[in-house]
């Protein structure tokens, strides 16, 4: 079983143009996601996939395995999904460019699945929410989990909402993913569905078209970074844990 990581990373981001690049403790912030990455020994190969030639020099300049993909993709999936068709893995996993401080031993729960031989098209790696601004955020995609661990929705509301039982756990995404080469190719075969326009959510493509998506939840807290303010946040993280000795160059 041949699993690659595939780092998606756009350069114009709408919200924060440029943000791959952006500096966390002087180095790009696809830096950090791609030297985690590399640690999990399970991967055959890690490969960022961008559009940029920006973002290909750097890759380039810090002797990181970059991948030219097209300027067209709406969405990372697509774009890990062209890096399917020109690579040869059984598996792929999807971490985002913007999850600087997402930590190897979570990517490693992914593959543990896969190799548990789980029933799923997708296993989505999720965390626990801590702060109530999060359950109510629109840019938070919260996650209804059934009793086997399965998603069967997601919303940028706060569902389920607590009426019959009070004490109840909000789980969200974390931007990483093991995706089965043929759920990659049916994603990107396949068009928008009403559900997925209206939360504007990649993964409810898949909910809606019966596949199934198995999640793992994260021992770890980890930082989509979506705005500078976030960008803050995983920078004070990073100096921290460099503080510790917790990352060595």
């Amino acid at each position: 079983m041949k699993i690659i990581a595939v780092i998606p990373a756009r350069y114009a981001s709408t919200r924060f143009p440029g943000k791959p690049l952006a500096d966390i403790c002087g180095k790009p912030m696809i830096w950090w996601v791609y030297n985690e990455a590399i640690k999990n020994e399970e991967f055959a190969d890690v490969i960022i996939a961008t559009d940029s030639d920006k973002i290909m020099k750097v890759c380039k300049e810090l002797d990181m395995h970059a991948m030219m993909t097209s300027d067209r993709h709406p969405t990372s999936f697509d774009r890990a999904a062209e890096v399917s068709f020109k690579t040869d893995g059984d598996h792929y996993v999807i971490i985002m460019g913007d999850e600087p401080i997402i930590k190897v031993e979570d990517e490693k729960k992914l593959v543990d699945a896969i190799r548990s031989g789980v029933e799923a098209d997708v296993i989505q790696l999720v965390e626990t929410m801590n702060y109530p601004a999060d359950v109510v955020s629109q840019t938070t995609i919260k996650l209804a989990i059934n009793d086997e661990g399965y998603s069967i929705f997601m919303s940028r509301a706060p569902i389920p909402i607590p009426k019959g039982a009070l004490e109840y756990t909000y789980y969200k995404c974390i931007g990483c993913y093991a995706m089965k080469r043929e759920a990659l190719e049916f994603f990107a075969k396949t068009k928008r569905g009403n559900l997925e326009l209206a939360e504007d959510i990649t993964q409810l493509r898949l909910i809606e078209n019966h596949k199934k998506i198995f999640t793992v939840k994260a021992d770890f807290q980890s930082v989509s970074v979506d705005t500078p303010k976030e960008l803050e946040r995983v920078r004070r993280v990073i100096e921290q844990r460099l503080a510790m000795g917790d990352i060595i160059w």
